[in-house]
Order: structure tokens, then C-alpha cells, then sequence
């Protein structure tokens, strides 16, 4: 009878404690790796992503904000191969992302987003160089699994920016 009410009292106790979640309101998450690159080639690009929890959405999730830095050296030039060279490209801009809290678990986070930005890109030409600037908008899933409630690791897949493929670590504060 002592067995049966111990595993009673460990059951209900379990279905008590609201589970906890990676990534909750007031969370501060960064994300730090290398980006696969899809329009200008393949040399990596390295990213810095930082977002913020801030409105809950129920059960659902959790909408963060935050922002991306991305820098990639990237080959590019004239059609013809004239002026072909490696010049830096840089990507800033806030975005957004719903954390969807479909684990109980507090170490897998699963996520989706909006972001905008500006993209710098130094151009060849024949005698000099000119930067342009131009606008770019990216839509991105992806996922964190956690090690600690301070380190894990973290993967996305998205267009707009800089890398089709980002991974890297996560920290979390």
C-alpha cells in the first residue's frame, strides 16, 4: 500500500508542475556560427543572432524579437569574368520569431521568423571600387537543442540574407 500511494504522490506531483520550456518569456538567447552560402558561392559566412522573448501566445509559444549580423566574403564580377573578386558582404537587421512549444522539454526550442535588414556589398569595377547598399527580407525555420539552460546548439534554414543554412552554439543568459 506504501509503494502505491509513493508512485500516487510521485504521478501527481509530476502533473502539477507546469513543464518548462527553452525558450520563455524574458529569455535572452544568442546564437553565434558559420552560414552556408547560396548566391554568391560557398565560403562560409559568420553570424551573430540575438532575440529577446517577449509576448506569450498561450500555450502555443512564445514571439520573440531580436536581431542578425551576417558577414561573407563573397567572389563575384562581370558575366564575362572581368574584375572577378573576393569582396565582403554585410547583413543587419531586426527580425521575429514564434517559438512553438510543442516539446515539454526544456531542452529542444522549435521556431520560425520574419526578418528584414540592409545588405552592403562592395562592387568591382574597372579602376575602383563602389559599395552599394540594397534592402533584403528573409523568412527562416529553426531549432535549438539545449546542453544546459546556458549552452546548446542551434540550426537554421531560410532565404534572404546572407546563408541558406546557418549552425552554430547558443548561449543562453
Amino acid at each position: 500500500m506504501k509503494k502505491v500511494a509513493i508512485i500516487l504522490m510521485g504521478v501527481l506531483f509530476a502533473l502539477s508542475v507546469q513543464a518548462q520550456h527553452v525558450y520563455e518569456k524574458g529569455s535572452l538567447m544568442f546564437n553565434g556560427g558559420i552560414g552556408l552560402p547560396y548566391h554568391y558561392g560557398f565560403i562560409p559566412s559568420i553570424n551573430i543572432s540575438g532575440e529577446y522573448g517577449v509576448i506569450p501566445t498561450g500555450d502555443v509559444g512564445l514571439v520573440s524579437f531580436g536581431g542578425l549580423f551576417e558577414m561573407q566574403f563573397a567572389k563575384y564580377g562581370y558575366w564575362n569574368g572581368h574584375n572577378n573578386a573576393t569582396k565582403p558582404i554585410i547583413y543587419f537587421g531586426p527580425r521575429a520569431a514564434w517559438h512553438l512549444h510543442v516539446f515539454e522539454s526544456d531542452k529542444w526550442d522549435v521556431y520560425g521568423g520574419v526578418g528584414f535588414g540592409i545588405k552592403f556589398r562592395a562592387q568591382p569595377y574597372t579602376d575602383y571600387y563602389k559599395s552599394s547598399v540594397s534592402g533584403y527580407g528573409e523568412g527562416f525555420v529553426g531549432g535549438r537543442m539545449m546542453f544546459s539552460e546556458k549552452f546548446g546548439l542551434y540550426a537554421e534554414l531560410g532565404g534572404g540574407a546572407g546563408a541558406f543554412v546557418r549552425f552554430g552554439v547558443s548561449l543562453g543568459f
